[in-house]
């Protein structure tokens, strides 16, 4: 036997999560039936890999489905590729809707069910304050800088996977070497600093990140530079790491001086080391 999910699952947030939690008591099998990419998916929270290691973190199967394949499908229709699929049970949120132009919703889900030896499970959404958690709400808590909030909603901490480049060293000079990080999406981040933990070579290191185009030496491309607090790291280029925020310290901002500047990230860090 299967349960089986149907959504976006962007996120993973705690209302997906409270799906699996209900898909997972009928059935040791959990697929989700991902529409991805969503349409207008611009600005996405997290990429395919990232994902794929949420879905292996909760123990799940992502199968991703292309929307044009699925646009076009009547109520029916779907079902019929459902039971394709070996769905024995279908887990979705009371509000659900599909079917070409979201002409179906749970109550003709309930009825192709009974059709299709599939039986339907529908879940109350997840509410946080008397409001539906959602993907899109996430995302504007994390364009404020609101981490916490965020990752409150989101039920595990917002990150990031990348990748080790080489930087100019700058930070090596003041005393804060750093590990420049590219990421595999845009960060939904206003510019500034953060307490983050990097992960690399399995290992996981309490540290400081400055997201923004460093004012205070002219820079232009934003960029991710992480500084591990406490430990001397000799990380090679291109190592694979995983960087999860946890809250926003402070705006990024140009400073008169590197001495200034050298003071200003001393706080921050005693700052993560002492709250």
């Amino acid at each position: 036997m299967k349960s089986c999910i149907v959504g976006k699952f962007e996120s993973f947030h705690r209302g997906h999560q409270k799906l699996i939690e209900e898909a997972k008591k009928l059935a040791e099998i959990v697929e989700i039936f991902s529409i991805w990419p969503p349409p207008n998916s611009d600005n996405l929270l997290f990429t395919e890999r990232e994902r794929e290691y949420l879905a292996e973190k909760f123990n799940v199967k992502l199968n991703n489905i292309e929307f044009d394949e699925i646009k076009n499908l009547t109520p029916e229709e779907f079902f019929a590729f459902l039971k394709t699929c070996n769905c024995t049970y279908l887990v979705v949120g009371i509000d659900w809707r599909f079917g070409k132009g979201r002409s179906g919703n749970v109550e003709t889900a309930k009825i192709l069910g009974k059709k299709y030896d599939i039986k339907v499970i529908p879940i109350p959404p997840v509410e946080e304050n008397g409001r539906k958690i959602s993907t899109s709400w996430i995302k504007e808590l994390l364009k404020q800088g609101s981490i916490e909030k965020a990752n409150h909603l989101l039920g595990f901490k917002f990150f990031t996977m990348g990748i080790t480049v080489k930087g100019q060293g700058i930070g090596k000079t003041i005393g804060f070497p750093t590990v420049n990080v590219k990421t595999e999406k845009k960060l939904l981040l206003p510019f500034g600093v953060y307490e983050v933990e990097m992960t690399c070579n399995k290992e996981t290191f309490k540290a400081i990140a400055n997201f923004g185009t460093r004012p205070t030496f002219n820079g232009e491309k934003p960029i991710l530079e992480i500084h591990v607090i406490g430990k001397k790291l000799e990380i090679k280029e291109h190592t694979p790491v995983k960087v999860d925020f946890k809250r926003f310290l402070r705006e990024e901002r140009k400073f008169n001086s590197v001495e200034e500047l050298k003071k200003q990230i001393k706080l921050d860090v005693d700052k993560i080391l002492n709250e």
